[in-house]
């Protein structure tokens, strides 16, 4: 039988082989083979989106001239490099949409692609409203109030795509109890009404989905807002969307753990993580469970769910995925403890939980030091 010349395929066959490739490293595997595979590559690399996320690791803030930062690819458990002295010192959150959000110490806000190094900039930190000011945090230097804001005062930095080409910021800070939101183009960001229930019951996590914009409580309550309301420059109300509370957040709240907010396919997932408690001074804390739970919208209920694709949590960056490469039911999670690390450590509680097996393993052993300024995030690369 003579050999088949795969230079030859029809271009189109081609397009659909590469449009199913889940990888970034497949994709540009598959653009090396030969002239015309690197062609179909060139046509349809805007169109083809990888499923897999990538890790950026922590920077290495000692010893690193080049601004070399690490990133991890869970889909074959290797490390790759890329210089960023551009975005190095900067605080970063993940998203799905190929962008990377940042704040440097100028409070500068902008998303940025660390593949093609694009960028979108967004209003100032220094336009948040209530933002405390130098001048108002007493016996503090002016280094230590930039960590402070950037690392402490902003909280979660969360990229929403309002459409096809439009992406919106949006901010949680203070002490869990504020939420602003910026588009493209704007000089300012805007407020938004937070509901309050009690004074302990804060806003962890949020997500837009369908048109509108979830914020989960760390009482398992939900509030929304349609993603239009978004794109103003008036204070925005949430409309109402309270569920009944499950009993074992009154016990998660007690301990030490993290909830996400996550989009899978149709579904609005909420991912409770458990760790072992711990003092503020060490650094020996480590996740042990977690539980996954869909909402039911027609009863307005949390229910707890055995089954699901594979999940990737962070306190940067929370996504769903469903790639063949992958284990299903499994849940990648990074070291998001900000408030409990002290200067210089930190970093280690990255691993993979089997929710089958209730099982779970390290993915990622490296020398990288975590501090709040400086955190593991979940991204998806995007050419």
């Amino acid at each position: 039988m003579a050999a088949v010349d795969w230079s030859t395929l029809p271009l189109d066959l081609l397009g659909d082989i590469a449009m199913k490739l889940e990888t970034l490293e497949d994709f540009i595997y598959f653009s090396a083979v030969c002239t015309s595979w690197k062609r179909v590559s060139s046509l349809i690399k805007h169109q083809w989106k990888p499923t897999v996320p990538w890790l950026l690791l922590a920077e290495n803030t000692s010893n690193n001239p080049h601004c070399v930062r690490k990133i991890f690819s869970p889909s074959n458990n290797k490390c790759y490099k890329l210089n960023l002295p551009e975005y190095f010192g900067a605080k970063c959150w993940g998203s799905d949409y190929g962008w990377v959000a940042m704040v440097d110490r100028n409070f500068n806000v902008r998303l940025f692609n660390p593949i093609t190094k694009a960028e979108i900039h967004f209003p100032s930190v220094k336009t948040i409203p209530d933002r405390p000011i130098h001048e108002e945090v007493h016996e503090v230097t002016e280094e230590e109030y930039i960590t402070w804001i950037v690392g402490c005062f902003l909280i979660r930095l969360i990229v929403l795509k309002a459409s096809e080409t439009e992406f919106v910021i949006a901010v949680i800070y203070g002490n869990y109890d504020h939420l602003a939101f910026a588009k493209q183009g704007d000089k300012s960001w805007t407020s938004v009404f937070v509901k309050q229930w009690y004074p302990h019951i804060k806003m962890f996590d949020i997500v837009a989905m369908d048109g509108y914009v979830f914020a989960l409580y760390n009482d398992a309550s939900l509030v929304y807002w349609n993603i239009t309301d978004f794109q103003g420059h008036e204070l925005v109300y949430p409309m109402d969307y309270s569920l009944s509370k499950l009993e074992m957040i009154k016990e998660f709240r007690r301990g030490l753990g993290e909830l996400y907010l996550v989009q899978s396919g149709c579904d609005l997932l909420m991912v409770l993580r458990f760790k072992k408690e711990v003092s503020r001074l060490d650094v020996d804390y480590e996740t042990f469970s977690f539980s996954v739970y869909r909402l039911d919208p027609k009863d307005r209920r949390w229910e707890e769910i055995k089954d699901h694709a594979t999940l990737f949590v962070g306190r940067s960056s929370t996504m769903s995925v469903s790639a063949t490469c992958l284990q299903p039911n499994c849940i990648y999670f990074t070291d998001d403890e900000d408030d409990l690390t002290p200067p210089g450590q930190g970093g280690h509680d990255m691993g993979v939980y089997d929710m089958k097996r209730e099982k779970k393993w390290r993915f990622y052993e490296g020398d990288d030091i975590r501090s709040v300024f400086n955190t593991p995030i979940w991204f998806i690369p995007q050419l």
